[in-house]
């Protein structure tokens, strides 16, 4: 590391390993360029004058003094520099000029690069260019949008585009689109130009229909601004950029969706590439939609759909013509408003991130707390003692979460928590909190806590981390792990070492919904003699493993399901089991004839067989065959919503379960169906099924 003119140089090497190649072994230094550098500045410059215009050498020499001029350098030879000035919220971009042998290399991505990491307090870049110029098609590649047009000074009065690239701060529109309930719909090119030239009735009235109505927010992303502000019509041209203010702006990180459509055409066939290359853009849309956290991208494309929708639901994102949006808007409400309680995770994979993998993750940065693109990156680049995880929801390399944990005495500090935005987020974060719980397990730690300044992403989780059970302590949250049994008498001692429960102690415990919410929010806490109804529930070795996962299923699982924080298992009518209550399950048939698991009982509901597996479908197993097979000719079934289940470490017979029972007075026999159990026999049973 050197150093000119008192400021530090960045040094950045490019191999063939690199997604920016320059040549092998060349060492390109991005700088601030200082006053000895002023010769060679103004010799480059005016090469290029007829493109950049006059610009005296004492302007230059102001600019430089300003720290107004960054250079790329190899071997201290000038090979490209970016002029800017700081007037206002915006920098505005004066010159940006890279020698021809390096041009389409990424130098001069490196060099807005460096302008943004240098004054990321700003909101943006901006710059005005003539379309006719060479440079008009290389700031789309720079994650510039067209914003507006403007005439130009010149005797030809040639028309100019204003380019902005936004550096992603919140603002009140977009903090707004964060906390927006609705469904968030990008419209691709020719959607748009439908709306706005007129050129579609039915896609108008599709659109604006009624029934969408308070339903839905429609957004324009910068890949399709940019088409639009390439239309060969001037007055089109025009026309379409001054309407699409209409529209929500869609912020997608520009590295992190180039990296997702790359993964998305890698995924489709070169045949089918080179017979649709609108297949080229549309992927660069759904890869801004599903980072930019919106849910439904809406196309006219019939094959763009059909190739594109398999790829994007993955990410838990659906591509649909204008005409299924209408028809499915009940359905998608339902699965996104439902979104908090599952997760698709069975494909949920935690990582070790490799290092240097920051860039991959700027779009975890939590937006609404205003953290910078700066501030997370060197939140990331200093802890490297901990351990940092990404998290994918499903085969990608797109990172939907970012774990950065370490232990300290009795304590699993979480340096990161951050999930990207999107409408699942909730979901995943829940899910994540849960994880950090087996963790803490898993190591033996008392209690979480959060030390992250940030944590969350989208969106401020500080709702999501009550539920589950966090209380902000001297500026942190922080969850008690109880892995005990315990009276309430026992959880109220001053001295319960090495746990600190007087915060969620501190509060009347007296009904069973009192009881229940305190042994979630201090999971696996189980509290001796609660007012909980107990049950042991009999349930098929298929279904066990689909639901509960305690074995390797033999077919795989179902997306929706995972090890999910809720699922719904239905049973024959009349008896119902009343919740808040308590599980144990027991497995029956071949290879079963053990206790393995138990749950917390969150809900039970009796209905006709349609009428339950229309409202829990997402979450069980069964299908309404099944469920009516159950219904035994009266017509009428129970659906019990369970969660926090527990894996037992020891399975336990049904004859040592029974043995326990009988000493209460209360009998299993071949368990046919639910049989309620004594508080003191279920805590017994459960107490030998956690033993190692």
């Amino acid at each position: 590391m050197s150093s000119r003119g008192g400021e530090s140089w960045r040094y950045i090497e490019f191999d063939e390993a690199s997604t920016i190649e320059i040549k092998v072994g060349e060492l390109v230094i991005i700088r601030l360029c200082v006053d000895s550098d002023l010769e060679d500045v103004v010799e480059l410059g005016n090469q290029f004058k007829k493109y950049l215009g006059l610009y005296p050498p004492t302007a230059y020499r102001e600019s430089i003094e300003k720290g107004c001029v960054l250079g790329a350098f190899i071997d201290d030879n000038l090979i490209g520099y970016v002029l800017f000035d700081l007037p206002y919220a915006d920098i505005r971009l004066i010159h940006l000029c890279i020698s021809p042998e390096y041009r389409k290399t990424g130098v001069a991505r490196l060099l807005v690069d460096e302008i943004q990491r240098n004054h990321s307090d700003r909101q943006g870049i901006r710059l005005k260019c003539r379309r006719d110029y060479p440079a008009h098609g290389v700031w789309p590649k720079l994650g510039f949008q067209a914003e507006s047009f403007a005439e130009g000074r010149g005797k030809d009065k040639a028309e100019m585009t204003v380019w902005r690239r936004s550096f992603g701060h919140d603002t009140l529109f977009s903090s707004s689109l964060a906390s927006d309930t609705r469904l968030h719909v990008t419209l691709d090119t020719n959607v748009i130009l439908d709306l706005l030239l007129g050129r579609n009735q039915e896609t108008e009235d599709f659109l604006n229909s009624p029934i969408l109505e308070g339903e839905v927010t429609y957004c324009v992303s910068r890949s399709v601004r940019n088409e639009l502000s390439e239309l060969r019509s001037p007055d089109e041209r025009r026309q379409v950029m001054l309407q699409l203010g209409q529209f929500e702006e869609l912020s997608a990180e520009l590295t992190v969706a180039e990296a997702l459509q790359r993964e998305l055409l890698a995924s489709i066939s070169a045949t089918e590439l080179s017979r649709d290359l609108s297949l080229n853009p549309d992927s660069r849309l759904v890869a801004e939609t599903i980072v930019g956290g919106a849910d439904v991208m809406i196309t006219n494309d019939e094959n763009a759909a059909k190739v594109l929708r398999p790829l994007a639901q993955r990410h838990g994102v659906d591509v649909l013509h204008p005409s299924q949006l209408v028809v499915m808007i009940d359905d998608l409400k339902g699965l996104y408003r439902d979104g908090a309680g599952r997760i698709q995770n069975t494909e949920l994979v935690l990582d070790r991130a490799p290092a240097g993998s920051d860039r991959e993750l700027d779009h975890l940065i939590s937006s609404h707390s205003g953290e910078t693109k700066a501030q997370f990156r060197t939140n990331l680049r200093s802890k490297a003692s901990s351990t940092l995880q990404t998290v994918h929801t499903a085969e990608s390399g797109l990172a939907d979460g970012l774990l950065m944990t370490r232990t300290t005495d009795d304590t699993l500090e979480v340096e990161l928590l951050r999930v990207r935005p999107a409408r699942g987020g909730s979901a995943l974060l829940k899910q994540l909190l849960f994880q950090l719980r087996h963790e803490a397990l898993r190591k033996g730690m008392a209690r979480i806590v959060l030390t992250d300044p940030a944590p969350g992403g989208g969106e401020s989780p500080a709702q999501i981390l009550e539920q589950e059970g966090a209380i902000l302590i001297k500026g942190r949250w922080t969850m008690e792990v109880v892995d005990a049994q315990l009276s309430v008498d026992q959880l109220r001692s001053p001295d319960l070492s090495p746990w600190q429960l007087a915060p969620w102690i501190d509060r009347t415990i007296e009904s069973p919904e009192d009881f229940a919410k305190l042994e979630r929010h201090l999971w696996p806490l189980k509290i001796r003699e609660a007012p909980l109804r107990c049950f042991v529930v009999p349930i098929k070795q298929t279904f066990a493993s689909e639901l509960l996962g305690y074995d390797t299923p033999l077919l795989t699982r179902q997306k929706d399901l995972g090890i999910s924080r809720r699922h719904v298992y239905y049973k024959s009518a009349p008896y119902q089991p009343s919740a808040p209550g308590r599980i144990l399950w027991y497995v029956s048939g071949r290879g079963g004839g053990s206790v393995v698991a138990a749950s917390q009982l969150v809900s039970s509901h009796r209905g006709s067989p349609s009428t339950l597996h229309s409202r829990f479908r997402k979450y069980g197993v069964w299908s309404e065959v099944d469920i009516k097979s159950h219904a035994r000719g009266t017509g009428t079934a129970v659906a019990l919503r369970f969660g926090e289940t527990e894996i037992f470490r020891s399975f336990v017979k049904l004859s040592d379960a029974e043995a326990t029972v009988k000493t209460y007075g209360r009998t299993l026999t071949t368990m046919p169906t639910v049989r309620e159990i004594p508080e003191a026999a279920w805590q017994e049973i459960y107490s030998k099924g956690m033993q190692p």
